[in-house]
């Protein structure tokens, strides 16, 4: 029954987390449809760069990790000190930016969390949670979450 349960909220995160992503890009499509003709990129060239020109940069790092624990403190979440690892990919122009956060308090607080971060952009995607409850009577959930922030590294 727990594994169930566990499964049953990983893939409602899964599909939450879908569904905010393409809200998100959703409207970044209708804001690109409005805009005039002369402004759009026209060769393949011009909307790769357009593409990557989404990504934030590396040095951008810091506020995304201060965004980041706002909206914990907007959640009223403990977050312990977390495990960061910038990884160069050698193909292509992103670069990835894994952020681990162990994290303390109640389910609903740290759905609203993982939501609210995954709203901030669709370069910030979510990696893996785990969940962990000592026994069913407590209302505090530890878990560890990863997001994935992808970087432009402009090499």
């Amino acid at each position: 029954m727990v594994l169930a349960g566990a499964g049953a909220v990983a893939l409602h995160l899964a599909h939450s987390a879908r569904i905010d992503q393409l809200d998100h890009q959703l409207a970044r499509l209708k804001l690109s449809a409005n805009a005039p003709a002369n402004e759009r990129p026209t060769s393949a060239t011009e909307q790769l760069m357009a593409f990557y020109d989404e990504f934030p940069r590396v040095a951008s790092v810091p506020d995304w990790l201060g965004k980041i624990h706002v909206i914990a403190k907007q959640q009223q979440l403990a977050l312990d000190v977390g495990d960061y690892t910038l990884t160069h990919v050698h193909a292509g122009r992103l670069d990835k930016f894994r952020i681990a956060l162990p994290v303390k308090g109640r389910y609903p607080q740290i759905r609203k969390f993982i939501r609210a971060a995954l709203a901030m952009s669709p370069a910030l995607a979510l990696d893996s949670i785990y969940l962990k409850r000592d026994n069913a009577s407590e209302a505090a959930v530890a878990a560890r979450i990863v997001f994935q922030l992808y970087l432009e590294n402009r090499s």
